[in-house]
């Protein structure tokens, strides 16, 4: 079980900035291996092969979130948790993958009446076991993320993630239909629920004593959960009702590739975030500087990589995936920006959790759903249009995010100014950005692969120097930006060692 964090404790923002480093580089490696499988994958499949695996995912994917319940986190909230919470914790999660399982198998056939899709039940009964497995996972793996040793963790995601990505290709060359997407997901569960068990010595009972007590936080984390899926899936939901498993494929990746650069820098950040804020817990002027930083943060990441998408969409997708999926460029920024607006607003429900307020965080998903399904489906049901569903969602994301920092800021004593103090660099770094981009592509006129390597290195360049002259201007405050500068100091040293060993 748990255990201290050993040495001498270096201060909430050296933990958090070390637990992103290591979080930041998982989700990278995760995701490089992710982009590079769906660009291999993409040019071995159609888009036919993808939808019928997006359509049975929705179903089962609802279905898993209901295992989602924040075990994990109650446990890594607990000041000092027995052996009767861990295996508690991970009985929940048998009983509930158990349930899950039976209930994908029971649901498969009726799929095929509202989306239309044949394929996708018996797709839908072979990942029923994915959910059975995961559910059995060894439960003493939360340990890496509770004692801050994110190194381990790094390790046990990365490992998995390679297996899985190995069997998916070979089976897609040997296969080259839908089944090859299917054998990759379950395959790399089985392996992940294996390596679960050889990572972390500890081994887990069925037990119930602890219920009431896990159950009293994480129930508000289930009904975030259910929230939090529909409102990824309400988009998907529409389209698979209004066309087919081709538009649905298109959609799907588009969606994919547009929200990955965003997602993959500051979810990992976020789960650095939430183990670091419950050792502070009761220290509200720590949790607020931690807060502040990790907006900072994400604002940095969402806006710089939620446009740089849309400025490049057309060479980044030709270069990519190739011409089979040029149709979908016309909706790929729009859901960039969409996931960019929605990724702002997760560090605020990881402090709520923090001070014990799972609740408010809950109501208030399930209000954000209800606005997004009433604002996506009429759309999509009465235009038919991709373009507008993706701005739509947007829309609704960008509106949302005022209210949902007003309930955060008041809790824990955040002003509107240092909000504006922690957004307005990367916002306004932003839009130098793309007047930069925007200009030398009317200069140089190139298209493909070149225009998207000189318009990534004027941009990123552009992007940095324009955010670090207005922290600079602003004289230095205690933020993201004094993270950043941190982080290349620690490089450039790095690199000056090896130059000269």
């Amino acid at each position: 079980m748990s255990g201290e964090v050993n040495g001498k404790d270096p201060g909430s923002g050296s933990h958090m900035l070390r637990g992103s480093v290591w979080m930041i580089a998982l989700r990278w490696s995760l995701r490089g291996i992710g982009v590079v499988s769906t660009i291999v994958l993409a040019r071995l499949l159609t888009p036919s092969d993808f939808g019928v695996v997006a359509i049975a995912m929705i179903v089962v994917g609802f279905f898993e979130m209901l295992n989602r319940t924040g075990q994990g986190n109650a446990l890594i909230r607990l000041t000092n948790p027995t052996r009767e919470h861990y295996d508690t914790a991970w009985t929940i999660s048998v009983l509930i993958g158990s349930a899950i399982a039976v209930g994908v198998v029971a649901a498969a056939p009726l799929t095929k009446i509202y989306f239309h899709e044949a394929r996708s039940v018996v797709v839908m009964q072979c990942l029923a076991l994915r959910a059975l497995l995961d559910g059995a996972q060894n439960i003493g793996t939360v340990d890496f993320r509770r004692d801050l040793r994110f190194k381990m963790f790094f390790h046990f995601q990365v490992s998995t993630k390679i297996f899985q990505f190995v069997l998916t290709i070979t089976l897609a060359l040997l296969l080259r239909n839908y089944w090859a997407l299917v054998g990759g997901i379950v395959g790399g569960q089985i392996a992940r629920t294996a390596l679960s068990y050889v990572l972390s010595s500890y081994r887990p009972r069925f037990c119930l004593k602890a219920a009431r007590e896990i159950w009293s936080f994480s129930i508000w984390t289930f009904v975030r959960s259910i929230a939090t899926y529909f409102q990824d899936q309400v988009d998907n939901i529409a389209i698979g009702g209004i066309a087919g498993a081709p538009t649905m494929g298109r959609y799907t990746v588009a969606k994919d590739v547009g929200s990955s650069p965003t997602a993959e820098i500051t979810e990992p950040i976020i789960a650095a975030l939430y183990p670091v804020m419950a050792k502070y817990q009761s220290d509200p002027a720590e949790l607020r500087r931690l807060y502040l930083r990790t907006l900072g943060w994400s604002a940095m990441i969402c806006a710089s990589t939620g446009v740089g998408i849309l400025l490049v969409a057309r060479d980044l997708v030709s270069a990519l995936l190739g011409p089979q999926w040029m149709t979908i460029v016309p909706f790929i920024g729009w859901l960039a920006l969409g996931t960019a607006a929605e990724t702002l607003r997760s560090g605020a429900y990881a402090t709520l959790d923090v001070l014990g307020l799972p609740g408010i965080g809950a109501r208030m998903q399930w209000v954000r759903l209800i606005l997004l399904a009433v604002a996506i489906i009429p759309v999509a049901y009465i235009t038919r249009d991709l373009i507008s569903i993706a701005v739509a969602r947007f829309v609704m994301a960008a509106l949302f995010i005022p209210t949902l920092y007003t309930a955060v800021g008041g809790r824990i004593g955040v002003s509107a100014s240092q909000y504006i103090s922690a957004l307005w660099r990367p916002f306004l770094a932003t839009g130098v950005m793309a007047l930069a981009v925007g200009g030398l592509n009317l200069v140089f006129p190139t298209t493909g692969l070149l225009r998207l390597g000189a318009d990534v290195v004027v941009g990123v360049a552009t992007y940095g120097a324009s955010l670090l002259l207005f922290w600079d201007l602003s004289g230095r405050p205690m933020s993201a930006e004094q993270d950043l500068v941190k982080l290349l100091d620690q490089g450039r040293a790095r690199f000056r060692r090896l130059a000269s060993a």
